[in-house]
């Protein structure tokens, strides 16, 4: 089409029907005739056509560019699941004296082992119908099977390697095949790849995948089976399963296995919300550590590392000033140490209550850094471990607590943002007045 334009006002020049030629032996001159303005309105829509037409060019070297670093992006081994590995390496370190003091938690119905899988799966389900229902996932088929099915390999042969390996005790002493947590591992393989295939559809999607697969800790970890440290195993062993299948699979059958990401508009309205305002609803899983030991005259209780979920609630005033709504659900295994004898083990629940302040600013293009203050309530639920004879007890309780944290968010390309959170709590008590938690966030912009 440029062609056509150049050759158009080439022609213009050379052939203007209004030019008036001089014969050979005559000096040339020049028609004093007016030039026609339907023909000049004819050159100037012209030079319009080009020059949108270069606009367009432009705009659609920046969408071409967009486009192919998001599939390089796609195609790139994503490193998402180190962070739970190190915390579930750190933790296994920090609490080993913990697991193996002696204690009897209660042994749950065996049924819930499965009923606990069918929470784990339901993201893949819900992946593959959404696929055989023909919804256009990031995948075409033989990537989708080939990379799910490496997963799930993976992920259940080195779940299982380790298991026979290590030997660490279940919390109910039913085996030894505590560390890590296959149930997990297999929930955030699950969540991974109903993320990776379908969560440039909605943020609910991811958000949803994420929060499943934490809730599946939660129940291994009521139900007795597992230990703080095996369930940040079995996550991060599920997420690096899943991100090495993707990439491998990418190698085997190239660029031609991927539905190509395309920008959308509202992928440029949110990138501009999030740097403007932004205001929204996050999921919130992390770990809670502190004062750990509660004493007695002649014992003390101790708390292992804290598992921690709820969720946040932040409405922007301004670019930089948000007011915010904090809820923690949190449960801390603990023991009786001190004593020959075996007392039971038992779960430890409380729950934090807070209303915050926070100040946010951008450090880049779809990066912030904040701090906030808080104050609420911390609610404990007591519970009693006990020998047969004697009995040690936390009391219910409902305390004044504050205190502050520092945040980063960053807008990820499928739609959500994640970040962290790191929070330190002082609360007005005799148990456990000074506690942190690193918390994984996943939000969801209003």
């Amino acid at each position: 089409m440029i062609y056509k334009v150049l050759l158009c006002l080439l022609l213009t020049v050379c052939v203007c029907p209004h030019a008036q030629s001089a014969s050979a032996d005559s000096v040339a001159s020049v028609s004093a005739e007016p030039i026609d303005s339907a023909y000049m309105a004819q050159i100037d829509s012209i030079l319009q056509e080009y020059e949108a037409m270069q606009k367009q060019r432009e705009v659609e070297k920046v969408v071409e560019q967009y486009e192919t670093a998001m599939l390089k992006k796609e195609m790139s081994l994503n490193a998402d699941g180190v962070l739970p590995l190190a915390r579930g390496l750190l933790l296994s370190w920090t609490d080993h004296g913990f697991v193996k003091q002696p204690a009897r938690f209660q042994e749950k119905d065996d049924a819930l082992n499965w009923a606990d899988y069918g929470v784990a799966g339901a993201p893949l389900v819900a992946n593959w119908v959404m696929k055989a229902a023909g919804v256009k996932s990031r995948s075409k088929l033989e990537r989708m099977l080939t990379a799910n099915a490496m997963a799930l390999g993976m992920s259940f042969g080195i779940t299982q390697l380790l298991k026979h390996t290590v030997k660490e005790t279940r919390p109910d002493l039913s085996d030894q095949h505590a560390f890590p947590s296959g149930h997990t591992s297999f929930a955030f393989v699950s969540a991974s790849v109903l993320s990776r295939e379908y969560g440039y559809l909605s943020p609910w999607v991811s958000v949803g995948s994420y929060t499943t697969a934490t809730a599946t800790q939660l129940l291994r970890l009521k139900h007795h089976k597992h230990w703080v440290n095996d369930l940040y195993m079995g996550a991060g062993i599920g997420m690096v399963s899943t991100n090495l299948a993707y990439f491998l699979t990418d190698k085997i059958f190239g660029v031609d296995a991927v539905n190509k990401p395309e920008l959308r508009r509202k992928d440029v309205l949110r990138l501009m919300k999030f740097n403007a305002q932004p205001s929204g609803i996050s999921v919130v899983a992390g770990t809670e550590v502190g004062n750990r030991k509660i004493r007695f005259d002649d014992a003390m209780i101790k708390l292992g590392s804290a598992l921690s979920t709820g969720v946040d609630v932040e409405w922007h005033t301004s670019p930089y000033i948000a007011l915010g709504l904090q809820t923690k659900a949190v449960t801390a295994q603990t023991k009786v140490f001190g004593t020959s004898s075996v007392f039971t083990g038992e779960n430890l629940n409380y729950y934090h209550l807070d209303v915050s302040a926070k100040l946010s600013t951008p450090i880049t293009l779809g990066n912030r850094l904040g701090t906030r203050v808080f104050a609420g309530a911390r609610i404990i639920d007591g519970v009693s471990l006990t020998d047969g004879v004697a009995t040690y007890s936390i009391p219910d309780e409902t305390k004044f607590e504050c205190g502050l944290g520092l945040s980063y968010e960053c807008l990820d390309t499928g739609n959500y943002v994640w970040g962290f959170n790191c929070d330190y709590y002082y609360t007005f008590s005799d148990y456990m007045k000074n506690r942190y938690c690193i918390s994984s966030i996943w939000k969801i912009l209003f």
